[in-house]
């Protein structure tokens, strides 16, 4: 009796392949690059926006050798279970590099894209409103929103902060789907009451505050800012947690000596080298640490230049320091 032969395998369910054995043109492309890791998440404030400890401010890539220096660092990130990007409008090529990356790694959906945007924006054009200026970084980045809107109040014409202006741009900006939630830059204690009082009117409501804050730069923070901040339950995203300087350097070893790396000198520098012996950190990953241990702060948005550096300081996201390690510090950045 005759064997029947196998039927042959239909085209559709064997893969396409060129004669030469390669895939062929029409095949579906493999996945490009890392994929986002489940990393921790915690909530951004009121936004009901979830993000990783760690944010990752883009300020240096327009110094980065080669574009691709850019990719590797934000690859790096993704790994790490970073979601969170900050882009500003005043370095157009950041955002150009970030839209990119998104783009070709297709985790649109995964990251939180922070953008800090004048409202008005002075350019040679003369000040731009916040809705244009907003429009400009959409296009930058190739994306149809942005996920927090950082109203730059520095960036104010002078004359007034105009503040009731921009969150009635923002207003437009929400209401279209072009921006999930609002913040500050730049804006101080009574302005936060003030912004609290228009959202009461129906004006979109602050929920997230981008402060210069870490232990060489408290005092304008600490001094009216975070009790406003608190009492509204805004998220604080602290810039400068890791001054350059530190960060510049400190990539080799675990508690590596702070004073050697920074110009900081006695009690704090002690203090750093202490601590960062003590969690098996770096100064810089520790400097980050007590930034993220203080009341109100989600994540601390850091300049990185470099794709090691997020191997240092993506521990100090999840591990942290104890109430301990933290007071020492806390009390040597006092002093």
């Amino acid at each position: 009796m005759m064997e029947t032969a196998e039927p042959a395998s239909s085209s559709e369910d064997a893969p396409r392949t060129s004669t030469a054995g390669r895939p062929h043109p029409s095949a579906p492309l493999p996945e490009v690059g890392p994929p986002v890791a489940h990393g921790a998440r915690v909530a951004l404030g009121r936004t009901g926006i979830d993000v990783f400890p760690l944010g990752i401010g883009t300020g240096d890539f327009g110094r980065l050798a080669e574009p691709r220096a850019a990719t590797v660092l934000l690859d790096r990130y993704a790994q790490a279970g970073g979601n969170l990007l900050h882009v500003n409008d005043r370095d157009e090529l950041a955002a150009e590099l970030v839209g990119e990356w998104i783009r070709t790694r297709r985790v649109r959906d995964d990251i939180v894209v922070s953008a800090r945007v004048g409202a008005p924006r002075r350019t040679d054009r003369g000040a731009v409103p916040l809705a244009e200026g907003v429009a400009d970084m959409l296009a930058r980045i190739g994306t149809d929103r942005i996920d927090v809107l950082i109203i730059d109040a520095a960036a104010h014409a002078p004359g007034g902060a105009q503040l009731e202006k921009a969150l009635a741009d923002a207003e437009g900006l929400v209401s279209r789907g072009r921006v999930r939630a609002v913040g500050a830059h730049g804006v101080d204690a009574a302005q936060v009451l003030e912004a609290r009082l228009l959202a009461s009117a129906g004006y979109p409501r602050l929920d997230v505050l981008e402060v210069p804050y870490g232990l060489g730069d408290r005092e304008g923070y600490e001094r009216d800012l975070r009790q406003a901040a608190l009492a509204q339950d805004l998220a604080v995203l602290p810039a400068h947690a890791v001054p350059r300087g530190l960060l510049a350097r400190d990539h080799s070893t675990a508690g590596g000596r702070a004073s050697r790396l920074f110009h900081w000198r006695g009690r704090l520098a002690r203090a750093l080298d202490a601590v960062s012996h003590e969690a098996g950190l770096t100064p810089a990953a520790t400097a980050f640490a007590w930034a993220l241990a203080q009341p109100g702060v989600v994540a601390p948005v850091v300049d990185a230049f470099a794709a090691h550096q997020i191997d240092d300081l993506a521990p100090a996201a999840t591990a942290g320091l104890t109430r301990a390690q933290a007071t020492r510090l806390d009390r040597a950045a006092s002093r």
